[in-house]
């Protein structure tokens, strides 16, 4: 899916460049932006002399390609987590691992490490998906919010951005920020070294924590009361983000600068 996003953002069949390329999509104030002095002072030492306006659309005019690579880092994370998902069922049918009803059954083997790893890279780039559109500054005296979102100029664009953002955040996206980080500074959210849950249908499950209410600095503050399966929350993420990834490549279409509409 990723792939075919990316070719609509580059190729665009109702476009004669890629979306976001004109600059009437974006805030044409190098200020706005972030880096912009460090960008200035890179092409000045490279005897590059670049009015703020030039260095506006370079900082601005690469933000929808990578919302979409980072959608990208999601879809991968998700096929790679599926795949696994496959092995383990067939190793626990080729060696007669079998759950009986009202029986807890755990499998242990190295594809069960793996997906411990794997589900952390959903979180973390899912966490760069929501990020990347919009973040807070690292200098709040000098900076606005960071992103695509509070880049883009035309009105009636950023509320429908917007609006789609907002139905992201209040799906399973809106918990990412919280996991991702707990796995960044604390521990993954299950250990690789826990294993898995096989039900009695052959089918496994990786159990992780309810959605944390706030931020985690310990694991044994996580709570467990929900039964939630990392597969199936896996797969709803992704539905949520190509849902998102979507709507703002139709969006963006719509936006197109007249002299750039095929």
């Amino acid at each position: 899916m990723s792939s075919l996003w990316m070719k609509r953002v580059k190729f665009s069949e109702v476009a004669k460049a890629p979306l976001g390329f004109g600059s009437e999509y974006w805030i044409s104030t190098a200020s706005h932006y972030e880096g912009w002095t460090d960008l200035r002072d890179r092409l000045n030492s490279l005897g590059r002399q670049a009015l703020k306006r030039d260095i506006a659309v370079e900082l601005s005019s690469n933000l929808l390609e990578e919302v979409v690579v980072a959608a990208g880092g999601v879809e991968q994370a998700v096929e790679s987590l599926r795949r696994c998902k496959g092995v383990i069922e067939q190793y626990a049918r080729e060696h007669g691992v079998r759950s009986q009803p009202g029986v807890p059954q755990g499998l242990a083997t190295v594809d069960t490490v793996e997906v411990a790893y794997l589900f952390a890279n959903v979180m973390a780039w899912s966490r760069s998906v929501v990020e990347r559109v919009e973040r807070r500054p690292l200098n709040r005296k000098h900076f606005g919010d960071q992103g695509l979102l509070p880049a883009l100029k035309p009105k009636r664009l950023k509320k429908r951005v917007e609006t789609l953002f907002d139905t992201l955040r209040d799906g399973p996206v809106g918990e990412t920020r919280r996991l991702a980080n707990f796995t960044l500074h604390t521990a993954l959210v299950r250990s690789p070294h826990s294993g898995i849950e096989l039900l009695p249908s052959g089918e496994v499950v990786l159990p992780i924590p309810d959605a944390p209410s706030r931020p985690v600095t310990h694991w044994i503050l996580l709570t467990w009361h929900d039964a939630r399966d990392g597969f199936a929350f896996a797969d709803e993420l992704w539905t949520s983000i190509e849902t998102f990834i979507e709507g703002l490549l139709d969006a963006f279409e719509a936006s197109i600068p007249k002299r750039l509409r095929i």
